[in-house]
């Protein structure tokens, strides 16, 4: 690649660390309590993979950490603004834009909600992997002014977290396939939007198992358009299967897979994870919906994937060297076409989570259910004890 395409960006970085919604396997709404339960019997980190000789300085020590200058060397083709020489997505102003929308859609399908796991109460740390322009991250330390929130992404936006000056909110630049050096551990780790990011999804998994405390979840959003979520009459004979088709094919030979296998259970239950749970969301994609308020998610969600077309193809197709911009381009406007076209179109959006057990759920060889029944118990016998006085 010509050096030619290189070109430096300052940034401040932080050195440390259908018509209706249809929803399956719903998280049970008492998890919150029964996550606090748990966390009273719980005293130490127990069976802990990160060494408490490397803790950081002071409880404050993420928000009032040094920035330094570091120099993002920015890769330019065809148009579009990348990290570096090999990941696919671009970082420029028109990707921001559409991850700003996505943020939004994800708000809908969530009915607001940030997260479906428990946060706890005080000082929460939460971890957020591949946070782009923030948004994620930004309300997240908004709505718990209280919680640490760490935003790492391999790549740097022109407005993100590290730009907004949030005193609980962090920026990392950082390689989630490498090995991670967090000196605490975490609550919660979140990643969304991430298909096609990583070559080895059970090292990601291992990784943030050893990072989570005992009690702390993992969460997992995906809605890849490669990964076949969409369904529109006659999509088998549309420019969109084409289009579909050949960004898994060239996914498939640089060897970061777009599809859904990441989201796969068994995944999280084989590393050690508890309470493992998939859900799987249907919305509607356009303007068909009759319903005020699945017609707005459906329109947005339709801009979202309009604009994101050029940006999930774009480099993967001309990278194999049977396509170039000019016909990328060309096939990503058909397919607009189709889509805005399509009536009764959809999309699913799944979400994964897990909980890295108890030290003693360990020890004692409990079930996810032995363990929901005994909190449940717990809890039952409290309520009655507050009914009593």
């Amino acid at each position: 690649m010509s050096g030619d395409n290189l070109r430096p960006r300052e940034y401040e970085v932080r050195e440390d660390d259908g018509p209706v919604i249809e929803i399956e396997a719903e998280s049970d709404g008492e998890e919150g309590e029964l996550l606090a339960l748990e966390e009273e019997e719980e005293t130490t980190l127990e069976s802990s993979s990160i060494s408490e000789s490397e803790s950081d300085e002071d409880s404050t020590s993420i928000s009032t950490r040094s920035c330094h200058k570091d120099t993002i060397e920015d890769v330019y083709e065809n148009g579009r603004r990348y990290c570096n020489d090999t990941y696919f997505m671009p970082n420029d102003e028109a990707e921001q834009t559409r991850l700003n929308i996505a943020h939004q859609v994800y708000l809908i399908v969530l009915d607001g909600e940030l997260t479906r796991v428990p946060v706890p109460r005080g000082r929460a740390r939460i971890l957020d992997i591949g946070t782009g322009p923030g948004d994620w991250a930004v309300e997240m330390g908004e709505r718990y002014p209280d919680a640490e929130i760490v935003a790492t992404d391999i790549s740097v936006f022109d407005i993100g977290p590290s730009s907004l000056g949030l005193p609980n909110v962090s920026f990392q630049l950082d390689d989630t396939e490498a090995e991670w050096t967090y000196h605490e551990p975490f609550d919660l780790i979140h990643l969304r939007s991430l298909s096609g990011a990583f070559r080895d999804w059970g090292s990601v998994y291992r990784q943030a198992f050893n990072h989570l405390k005992p009690g702390g979840y993992i969460e997992v959003i995906d809605a890849d358009t490669a990964a076949g979520v969409i369904n529109f009459p006659d999509i088998r004979n549309s420019y969109f299967s084409i289009l579909v088709a050949a960004m898994q094919s060239a996914a498939e030979r640089t060897g970061f897979p777009r599809n859904q296998d990441h989201l796969r259970p068994n995944l999280l239950t084989s590393i050690g994870f508890t309470a493992v749970r998939s859900t799987e969301i249907t919305i509607p994609v356009g303007v068909w919906p009759e319903d005020p308020r699945q017609k707005t998610l459906g329109k947005m969600a339709l801009i979202s994937i309009l604009e994101g077309l050029e940006a999930w193809s774009l480099r993967q197709l001309t990278d194999t060297g049977n396509w170039t911009a000019e016909e990328v381009r060309a096939l990503c406007d058909k397919v607009k076409g189709e889509l805005v076209k399509a009536t009764g179109m959809t999309a699913q959006v799944r979400i994964l989570t897990g909980r890295r057990p108890f030290a003693h759920d360990i020890r004692r060889g409990r079930t996810d259910d032995e363990m929901l029944e005994e909190a449940l118990a717990r809890l039952r016998m409290r309520e009655r004890k507050r009914g009593e006085r």
